[in-house]
Formats: C-alpha cells, sequence, structure tokens
C-alpha cells in the first residue's frame, strides 16, 4: 500500500502515457478545427468533405475509447483509430489543394502526429544498424540532407526521450499507430537490431535495467497477434520482455 501522497509506479507510468494519449488526441482536434471554416466554403467537394467527416469520426471514437482506458493496454486502439484521423486529414488536405490524395501508408515513424508517410528513408538509432523506417515528406528530406528528424518526445520519470526509447508502458499504445500496417509486429521490426544489440544509446545493461521484466508487448503473447507479428525479436527486449 503507498504512503498517502505518493503514487505507485503503474499509477505513474498510467499518467505518463495517458498524456501523451490525450496530447496526441488533442493535436488531432485542434488539426480538425482549423479546417472548419474551410470546409463550409463554396467549391469544396464532397470527397473532401467526406474525408473531412471520417476524420471528425475517428477523433471522436479515439476520445471515447480514451475516456474508457484504465490501463496503458487499453491505448492501443487509441492510437489506431488516432492514425485512421489522421490519414483522412491528410487526404482532405490534398484533395482541397488540388494534389494527388496520399498513399495508404504507414505513419511517420519519427512522429506519427506527422500523418501518413511518403518514403522509407534509411535510419539509424544511436549504435544501431541502419534499417527504412516510414517516413513523412520533412522529415524524409532532414535525413536525407544529414539532420536529425523530429521525433516524438515522450516522458519517462520527468525526463523527455524519443518514444521509440521510453519504457515497456508505451509499447501498446505506440505499436497501435502501425497496427494496421503488416501486422502487429511492424514496430517491433523497425527497432530489431538497435534495442537488442548496443540498445539505444544505454548499453545492454542499461536496456535491462530499464525495461524490467515482465511480458511481451501486447496483451500477454507476442506483439499484435500472436501469428502475425511474433515477438520482439525473439521475445526479450533487453533482459525483460516488452510488454506487462
Amino acid at each position: 500500500m503507498p504512503f498517502f501522497g505518493h503514487k505507485t509506479r503503474h499509477e505513474r507510468e498510467w499518467e505518463e502515457v495517458r498524456s501523451t494519449a490525450q496530447d496526441d488526441l488533442v493535436a488531432l482536434g485542434d488539426d480538425i478545427r482549423s479546417l472548419d471554416i474551410d470546409m463550409e466554403m463554396p467549391g469544396v467537394s464532397a470527397d473532401a468533405k467526406q474525408r473531412y467527416d471520417q476524420a471528425l469520426q475517428a477523433y471522436q471514437r479515439a476520445s471515447e475509447i480514451f475516456d474508457k482506458a484504465k490501463h496503458p493496454e487499453d491505448l492501443a486502439p487509441v492510437s489506431e483509430t488516432l492514425e485512421e484521423g489522421r490519414y483522412a486529414m491528410a487526404y482532405a488536405k490534398a484533395v482541397m489543394d488540388g494534389r494527388l490524395p496520399p498513399e495508404r501508408r504507414p505513419p511517420c515513424f519519427f512522429d506519427p502526429r506527422h500523418g501518413p508517410s511518403t518514403e522509407d528513408v534509411q535510419w539509424a538509432p544511436p549504435n544501431g544498424a541502419p534499417r527504412p523506417v516510414p517516413a513523412c515528406a520533412a522529415d524524409a528530406v532532414r535525413i536525407n540532407d544529414g539532420f536529425e528528424p523530429h521525433g516524438r518526445q515522450v516522458s519517462v520519470d520527468g525526463r523527455l526521450t524519443d518514444y521509440w526509447n521510453a519504457p515497456r508502458h508505451y509499447g501498446p499504445y505506440a505499436g497501435g499507430y502501425f497496427k494496421g500496417f503488416g501486422g502487429g509486429g511492424m514496430l517491433p521490426g523497425l527497432l530489431l537490431g538497435s534495442a537488442l544489440g548496443a540498445g539505444l544509446g544505454f548499453g545492454a545493461a542499461g536496456i535491462g535495467d530499464l525495461f524490467g521484466d515482465g511480458g511481451d508487448w501486447g496483451d500477454g503473447g507476442d506483439f499484435g497477434d500472436g501469428d502475425d507479428g511474433g515477438d520482439f525479436g525473439g521475445g526479450d527486449f533487453g533482459g525483460g520482455d516488452f510488454g506487462d
């Protein structure tokens, strides 16, 4: 029983990932509201309006799921639904601007809030081997020009870190963004060879300490549905499985 006024580790972890999910919800809501007036202008195509409505519906569904969530794993459907909304918004904006609609691709790996990726780029995490990852147009340009991408930062014990470097309680939420692409194992596949090798800047021992012991990413099995993702590189994420 925790002392009065002191939060347990699980309570702190839940607040961290819940706050991240809430920020992502707010970001999509702001993006949708920014098009409210444009959608009322004459000459807006039915296709653009339909996609805008899809984005709004996705935002509303994600909000409802968020309100009912009690545990980090409950937030996976939130990010999965936010990804649908982000794609719908990108589609609506493209139609309104007279551009070709975006291809249905995974979200930008570096920050899923950037919307659907436009291409795969070669990227290596600190102390990791290069691998192709999906990137939005802006991040693809930055990487190809030799700069760092604009990565999504999340809070871990009061310190900011890239979301792909966060502890296991972020796993279900982060994975939800990529669930509809290549099976539930897509995000672990993108990171394979980095966290399992020298680690993302921590070293093997540090990864073990940071991620601790537990189950696999997701619902007590493989990351995703069991058959289509596999364990995160054979199950263990630096000394413990990436999960609860």
